[in-house]
């Protein structure tokens, strides 16, 4: 088996952080025919995943959420499936999908089954998880700023900070195809899900799959800082929201718009949105993955 891995070199907590000669050490010992690439930039390791497409068996990401993000994103509609030996803080793509340990890539690598799974966009931009948007943005920017050796509780205290400092921001969800607003309102944070985890194991979308061709979007309208304090336990533990403010809407597609710039991630990676009118989707194509069988 030909292998080509892409590791990112800062994933994770430095303490214990596999390298890609580690990875590809482990799978040599398995027989594979192995070679290493090392991301230098964001982005380069979509431009690597491209390249190797139809030059290997499998192209195996060595990072989190935001490293199989670029990987899977130069995969899409080649034929070549994609693997993770998850070394992120978060690894909610790769633990969703039953890659919640090492032992548990190298498995899916070499005794697993291949399987498609939905690509989401963001205005053409794609991604494979969540998309957040407003606090949950705002969250994912300030725990990028931390220190790495705080693991997911950089989420968890994050969160507690924007709980209190975010005051919500109105956003209109259009129905498919026309301008007409069907859903109008304050919101605290939205989390467009694709798989069931977010944030290195919030549990926003308990029922969102990969492969059922819809996008599950959470929405959390304003509350008080008390109130969301208390929920952030039960959230932060993978327990399911149960609060009026929260609901879930199912569609493979839909537009919101802001008359303010929206914070946002995308499978972790923070940005912000101009204000205006935002689409989101599910593409045609599928990124076909490997899971443990």
């Amino acid at each position: 088996m030909r292998i080509r891995v892409i590791a990112n070199p800062i994933a994770g907590p430095p303490r214990g952080r596999l390298s890609g000669e580690q990875a590809a050490e482990l799978l040599t010992a398995r027989g594979a025919e192995v070679t290493v690439e090392t991301t230098r930039a964001p982005g380069h390791a979509t431009d690597l995943a491209a390249a190797a497409a139809g030059t290997v068996d499998v192209v195996v990401a060595v990072g989190g959420d935001g490293t199989v993000m670029e990987t899977a994103s130069g995969l899409v509609g080649t034929g070549c499936p994609l693997a993770v030996l998850p070394a992120g803080s978060g690894n909610d793509f790769a633990t969703a999908n039953g890659v919640g340990t090492l032992a548990a890539g190298i498995e899916s690598i070499f005794a697993g089954r291949r399987c498609e799974l939905d690509v989401g966009t963001l205005d053409g931009d794609l991604f494979f998880n969540s998309v957040g948007l407003l606090g949950s943005g705002l969250v994912s920017g300030t725990a990028n700023r931390m220190r790495r050796w705080l693991g997911r509780n950089r989420y968890v205290l994050a969160g507690a900070y924007h709980v209190v400092a975010f005051k919500g921001q109105r956003l209109r969800w259009l129905a498919p195809g026309g301008d007409e607003a069907v859903i109008d309102d304050i919101f605290m944070l939205v989390e467009v899900c694709n798989g069931p985890l977010t944030g290195g194991g919030f549990r926003f979308a308990p029922d969102a799959s990969f492969d059922d061709g819809l996008l599950d979007i959470f929405l959390f309208r304003k509350v008080g800082a008390l109130a969301g304090l208390r929920l952030l336990p039960r959230a932060a533990s993978g327990r399911i929201i149960g609060h009026t403010a929260a609901s879930v809407v199912r569609a493979a597609d839909m537009r919101f718009t802001s008359e303010q710039p929206v914070a946002y991630h995308r499978d972790g990676e923070p940005g912000v949105l101009a204000a205006g009118t935002h689409h989101i989707g599910i593409l045609e194509e599928k990124l076909l993955f490997c899971r443990p069988a």
